[in-house]
């Protein structure tokens, strides 16, 4: 049956937002550094990773481990970002109850049984959830541009990276570099097992490659349209997050270690100036500390230090100390619950996270 059509009164057009060449999230010095910190990380590990001789292998590898050490360290930050805010825990009460029971559930099958899929599991998740933290940020210039692609900002660097790791994949060299620090039985298997990746990665670099560039395209297309109101804040945080991945396929181990370690800093200082923008005004509902804690960098930079400096004391007495597999059953299950939780807390759709990052309600 066909019903007859109601004519609904439109909606107000939403006034335009003014025209900005550079609309920051926090600020300039701030939103550069988060946008280039990896380069100089970057530069020092491509120069250890072309260079020999005994001492520069162990700085290599004090860097590639000093890499995971920060991206291991930023991960529980999301537990206090939840856990130590009530409202934050009383929007979702009954997933974060639960959540730990099953993932600790879960992971604690999966290492005991010795399931290899948890390593490329993780490794996949680990690399999905750092570019969704660079789309989020694209997301937040763009909402504050007033136009953009949802869908082409997490185009581009999906495809850019799929072409990164075909071209890694693709390489012949690559087997080499990452045998330099991987070491060990389990990781020296996944090394050799790239092997049998080459033949596949060949075939499908070329398409990779046509994708990607097609989605860049689209995009210059889209920031041309809008030159007037192009947010130019926007423009320096893609170009270096695809530059990032591209870093990735001209030298696989120094653009994987800048990758790592980057996704970690600019978490802690997405953190730190959530701080300010979510506690430094006390309310009953949130807690007092919280409120004073954010109130100077000083407080901040020192709840960082001593929350973090706990968590490796942690981790270096616990690693041989636990019985059996129970310390690698934690260290998974803080990982996935940090990605899991994630998805959530830092939703734009939510008016109470875009406040925070300065984004008015439409």
């Amino acid at each position: 049956m066909i019903q007859a059509q109601r004519s609904v009164p439109k909606e107000p057009a939403a006034s335009p937002i003014p025209a900005r060449r550079f609309s920051w999230i926090y600020s300039a010095p701030v939103d550069l550094f988060v946008a280039l910190c990896w380069i100089p990380i970057f530069l020092v590990a491509r120069r250890l990773s072309s260079g020999q001789g005994a001492s520069n292998e162990h700085m290599l590898n004090l860097l590639f481990n000093g890499a995971f050490l920060l991206s291991l360290l930023h991960q529980p930050l999301t537990l206090a970002l939840v856990y130590g805010d009530r409202n934050q825990f009383e929007l979702r009460k009954r997933l974060f109850t639960w959540s730990p029971v099953v993932a600790i559930g879960l992971i604690s099958v999966a290492v005991v049984l010795n399931l290899w899929i948890i390593i490329p599991i993780a490794a996949i998740w680990n690399t999905i959830h750092t570019l969704q933290q660079r789309y989020g940020l694209s997301r937040i210039y763009a909402r504050k541009s007033g136009y953009g692609s949802a869908r082409l900002d997490r185009a581009v660097l999906y495809t850019w990276m799929v072409a990164a790791i075909l071209a890694v994949g693709a390489a012949g060299s690559t087997l080499h570099q990452l045998a330099r620090v991987m070491l060990g039985g389990a990781n020296e298997q996944a090394v050799a097992d790239l092997t049998k990746v080459r033949p596949y990665a060949l075939w499908l670099l070329l398409p990779a490659l046509a994708v990607a560039t097609a989605t860049l395209v689209a995009l210059v297309r889209q920031e041309s349209r809008h030159a007037g109101d192009a947010n130019r804040a926007k423009w320096i945080y893609q170009a270096s997050s695809l530059a990032l991945i591209a870093s990735i396929a001209f030298d696989p181990l120094a653009g994987f270690i800048a990758y790592v370690a980057a996704h970690a800093i600019e978490y802690f200082v997405v953190v730190d100036k959530t701080m300010v923008s979510r506690y430094q005004k006390s309310t009953p509902e949130q807690p007092a500390f919280l409120g004073r804690v954010a109130r100077s960098p000083a407080g901040r930079w020192a709840f960082l230090a001593v929350f973090l400096g706990a968590f490796f004391v942690l981790d270096a007495r616990t690693a041989d100390a636990l019985p059996g597999q129970t310390y690698l059953i934690i260290l998974y299950s803080i990982g996935i619950l940090h990605f899991w939780y994630d998805s959530f807390i830092w939703k734009l759709r939510k008016p109470a996270v875009a406040a925070t990052f300065g984004i008015a309600r439409a």
